[in-house]
């Protein structure tokens, strides 16, 4: 039996990435294990970076929400700073996002209720969405095991903005 989580990750293609360069908040080791395994998504830098850095270095990033494909599909990972996180779901928002996955050090209780206000179902609020995806570099291998070994990724998807955190264990 698989992982809610999972299923919502893996059958999500295309889904956009919404990070900020300019907070030190880019998903480069995501970029870099959707890269390796050839999953379709779109990285949004609200930094205005263009080009991925990390173990990718060079890929497509896009600076402006208006120049994501239009074949998106219907969810939106936030991976930027708490205090950044109600920005991002605007835009998820605008590029049509109806489900929003905070991923770790990201689920602001505000961003967390402007998303529900906005009629977006929050699917997850702290756990890496790497956790769920295949073909993972070295280091998100070891991680997801850790992760796997500490009980947390069988636990069911954290939907509340107040809990304890879980994000890396």
């Amino acid at each position: 039996m698989t992982h809610p989580l999972e299923d919502v990750i893996r059958n999500a293609e295309p889904f956009v990435f919404i990070g900020d360069s300019g907070e030190d908040r880019f998903p480069a080791m995501s970029y870099a294990n959707a890269s390796k395994k050839g999953h379709r998504v779109y990285y949004l830098d609200l930094g205005g970076m263009t080009a991925s850095r990390g173990p990718v270095k060079g890929g497509k990033v896009y600076a402006e929400p208006k120049d994501i494909p239009a074949d998106r599909s219907d969810l939106a990972v936030v991976w930027t700073k708490p205090h950044s996180a109600k920005r991002a779901v605007d835009i998820a928002h605008e590029l049509g996002a109806k489900r929003i996955w905070f991923s770790f050090q990201t689920g602001h209780r505000d961003a967390v209720a402007h998303a529900r206000s906005l009629d977006m179902e929050v699917v997850e609020i702290g756990r890496c969405p790497v956790y769920y995806m295949e073909g993972q570099v070295p280091v998100c291998k070891v991680h997801t095991a850790v992760v796997k070994l500490s009980g947390s990724y069988a636990k069911p998807p954290q939907l509340d903005p107040e809990a304890k955190r879980r994000e890396l264990l």
